[in-house]
């Protein structure tokens, strides 16, 4: 992934924020989007002309009340690249965002239609933990879920060719867990503490017998502080 990180070098330290009501966006993961509304459109094109640089994060809940204004939102996110940017004859257009960093969301003032941040990016450690066994117990624990709810098998290629980080965030974006608990795996600083929640909830199957995610984990669970 470094060219990825090799993204970061120039950056100002402030982006664009583009708020989402549910979408938790991890680093080193890519997110497809579909861009309509007129201040994002705004935002995608001012983007696509600068460093390419956008801030995704969680739309707090009553965020409906505020929708076209500032409604709250996470002040923890992700920082992303737009890899690329595919205008429709509409006016809308698909992008795709590469998962930089964590950051911290300062929001400043702006005349402009979109939201803009001053964002400091946060590293995550990975513990000292045996990295590549705790990576194939979070491959086990999916497979064992999948197999029993309907969810495609992820290639033996693919396993082999991320990395432990790519491979916990990549999980934890894609399974039914309420946004609020994501927020809250977002949020942790260690990696292996992330992947040991995720293999905990995919080996205990709390939920899934009715697809709701993976039950809560109360603000009090130390395995959130």
């Amino acid at each position: 992934m470094e060219l990825l990180e090799d993204r970061l070098k120039d950056f100002t330290g402030t982006a664009p924020i583009f708020p989402l009501p549910n979408v938790v966006f991890f680093p080193k993961t890519f997110l497809p989007l579909y861009i309509y509304e007129p201040r994002y459109r705004q935002m995608v094109t001012d983007a696509e002309n600068g460093k390419k640089l956008i801030c995704i994060t969680l739309l707090k809940p009553g965020w409906e009340e505020d929708y076209e204004g500032t409604p709250p939102i996470e002040t923890m996110g992700t920082l992303g690249y737009m890899e690329f940017k595919n205008d429709r004859s509409d006016g809308t257009s698909n992008i795709l965002i590469a998962g930089l960093t964590k950051v911290i969301i300062n929001e400043v003032e702006t005349d402009g239609p979109y939201r803009i941040g001053e964002l400091e990016p946060i590293p995550e450690s990975r513990g000292e933990e045996d990295i590549e066994l705790l990576k194939q117990k979070v491959f086990r624990g999916f497979e064992r879920m999948s197999a029993g709810s309907g969810f495609p098998k992820i290639p033996q290629q693919f396993r082999e060719a991320i990395d432990f980080e790519m491979a916990v965030n990549f999980l934890a974006a894609h399974l039914p867990i309420d946004m609020e608990e994501k927020q809250k795996l977002l949020e942790l600083k260690n990696v292996s503490l992330r992947a040991r929640i995720l293999v905990q909830f995919m080996e205990s199957g709390i939920g899934m017998e009715e697809m709701g995610g993976f039950g809560s984990v109360s603000p009090g669970d130390p395995r959130m502080n």
